[in-house]
C-alpha cells in the first residue's frame, strides 16, 4: 500500500493534540491564528512524497522532545478561500492522553499548558479536545467549524 502523497495541488497540514487527564495540553511557542505569538499545538506541513504520519511524528518529536504514535485522527477540515475554492486540508492527530503530567519536562519552547489558560482556543482545537475527551468519531469540519448542513 502506498503511504505517501507524491503530488498534491493543495497543502496538507497537521496539528498534534497530546493531553493529560488532568487537563493539560502539550503546546509549543508559535504564531496563533490572530497573528500574535503564543501557545499553539505542534504542527507542520506534509511535503510531497512524505507520509503524513511519519512527518507528523518527526515534527512533533523535534518540537517537543516527546515521542508519540500518531495514527488516529481527531478532526479533519478542508479550508477554502473567499471564493469557496479548496486551498488546504488540515488534520488534528491524536497524540494520546496521559494519566498525569510526565516527570520529565518537554524540550525548551514546549510546555504542558493547563487548558484553563487557553481563553479562546481556535475552533479546530476545541472540536479535537471534545472528540478526544468523549472518544467519539472525528468531526468533518469546513474551514475549521461545523458546517450549517450538519444541523439540518
Amino acid at each position: 500500500m502506498l503511504m505517501t502523497i507524491h503530488r498534491s495541488p493543495i497543502p496538507i497540514t497537521f496539528h498534534v493534540l497530546a493531553t493529560t487527564q488532568t487537563n493539560h495540553m502539550l503546546m509549543v511557542r508559535g504564531t496563533r491564528e490572530d497573528g500574535q505569538e503564543g501557545w499553539v499545538l505542534p504542527h507542520g506541513q506534509v511535503p510531497n512524497g512524505r507520509c503524513i504520519i511519519l512527518t507528523a511524528r518527526e515534527v512533533f518529536e523535534e518540537a517537543t522532545g516527546c515521542e508519540r504514535s500518531l495514527s488516529e485522527v481527531l478532526a479533519i477540515t478542508p479550508t477554502t478561500d473567499e471564493a469557496g475554492t479548496l486551498n488546504g486540508l488540515t488534520y488534528v492527530l491524536d497524540g494520546g492522553v496521559l494519566h498525569d503530567l510526565p516527570f520529565h519536562d518537554p524540550k525548551e519552547g514546549a510546555s504542558w499548558v493547563p487548558m484553563r489558560e487557553l481563553y479562546e482556543p481556535p475552533a479546530l482545537y476545541q472540536y479535537a479536545i471534545i472528540a478526544t475527551g468523549q472518544r467519539r468519531r472525528p468531526p468533518l469540519l469546513i474551514n475549521t467549524d461545523r458546517p450549517e448542513a450538519a444541523f439540518i
